[in-house]
């Protein structure tokens, strides 16, 4: 087997890993995926408005002003008038919706850092130092 072919299978593992444990920790929190998945896209990009987010998660703009709609009522989420459109809502991250994303990415890498344990610092750097280097 070709050596890329290898490192092939052997990253679909490491991913298949990481979301493994990502989905059990937010089975703890009762959050699914793709709400977990907004609450960081809204952190990273506060100036996105629905259109956005339906975009950045592949669905249309009704499927998420339902999640929205949930998230809101969980008190996740809240929505502001946008300060140049009047067909827009600003989606804003409120301090319950921080404290959850805080929550489940400590215990997310909480978890990764177990999977490291086996390494050696200078091992964890090298692995790191290789990983930066991929065009992501």
């Amino acid at each position: 087997m070709e050596s890329y072919q290898l490192l092939s299978y052997q990253m679909r593992d490491i991913k298949n890993a990481l979301t493994g444990v990502l989905n059990r920790v937010l089975l703890r929190y009762d959050v699914s995926p793709v709400m977990m998945f907004t609450l960081e896209l809204l952190l990273k990009h506060p100036e996105y408005i629905a259109i956005d987010i339906a975009s950045e998660v592949g669905v249309t703009r009704g499927a998420i002003t339902q999640l929205l709609d949930k998230m809101e009522k969980q008190g996740l989420v809240s929505r502001h008038p946008h300060p140049t459109s009047r067909r827009s809502l600003q989606i804003r991250v409120t301090d319950q919706g921080h404290a959850l994303a805080n929550s489940v990415l400590n215990e997310y890498h909480e978890q990764i850092a177990k999977m490291f344990d086996v390494y050696s610092n200078d091992e964890i750097s090298t692995l790191s130092k290789l990983l930066s280097k991929l065009p992501l």
